[in-house]
């Protein structure tokens, strides 16, 4: 964090007007990540996380902004700080088996390559408690925010999602995009090959099928925000629908 004196003026600012908070809160991301860079401050660890009770871990960069930010630990191998743990989440953990209570991923395997996600699956399984919760969202191809933004190949396949980021080049995506695209069947798929689904229950709560037709099961929010659903995200405010495929997998 920043000096108290220095913090307090950014803070004071903020609520004068001055200020909007989200934008306090991305200049402490940014200045405690150069003092952790720097030795003033530490980077959050392994042990940090397993100290903490319960244990939950969030695939990707957790900011001051975000709603896991104070009950979960970030994984990331971007901008670690004193509450993200810098490491690729898609190597093998070096913790315990059985040490995690909850392991949320929130649009981020779609920028994984799909022959590393049920290796990473399985790496997910082995590091949670039995009845740990696996919460996993991705953005939904079946549905039309994502669909009608994605550019098609010369046979009508999906091949490149400019609002996922990256860019296109020799028919690849390259530069952190989406390089896969998840539907309900793709994510059905990934479960059923990995140990959740031999070893596990698996519970599809909001997607969309092949045909249109939108399912929306009740979210345990209490568990882990997800921004991308009907419910929260306002791109579908008009009409709600899925946005994202949400899934809560259950060690057993």
């Amino acid at each position: 964090m920043l000096p108290g004196a220095d913090r307090t003026n950014l803070i004071c600012s903020a609520r004068r007007g001055r200020l909007p908070e989200m934008h306090v809160n991305r200049m402490l991301d940014i200045l405690e990540y150069a003092m952790c860079r720097v030795g003033i401050r530490r980077f959050a660890t392994w042990d940090d996380a397993l100290g903490s009770s319960p244990v939950r871990l969030y695939a990707g960069k957790l900011s001051r902004d975000a709603a896991q930010y104070a009950t979960h630990w970030g994984i990331t191998p971007y901008y670690a700080s004193r509450r993200n743990i810098w490491f690729d989440v898609s190597k093998p953990y070096p913790i315990p088996d059985g040490s995690v209570d909850v392991y949320q991923s929130e649009d981020v395997f779609e920028h994984v390559e799909w022959n590393a996600i049920v290796p990473l699956f399985d790496e997910i399984h082995r590091v949670l408690k039995s009845g740990g919760l696996f919460r996993l969202s991705v953005p939904d191809y079946h549905g039309d925010i994502c669909r009608t933004r994605t550019q098609l190949d010369a046979n009508g396949e999906l091949l490149f999602d400019p609002g996922g980021g990256g860019r296109l080049e020799n028919g690849r995506v390259v530069g952190g995009g989406h390089v896969w695209f998840p539907t309900i069947e793709r994510v059905r798929e990934l479960f059923d090959r990995s140990r959740f689904g031999s070893d596990g229950e698996v519970h599809y709560l909001q997607y969309t099928e092949a045909d249109g037709t939108s399912v929306m099961n009740p979210i345990d929010y209490s568990l882990g925000h997800v921004q991308r659903t009907a419910e929260n995200d306002p791109r579908v405010a008009d009409r709600p629908r899925p946005i994202s495929i949400v899934v809560d997998a259950v060690k057993r």
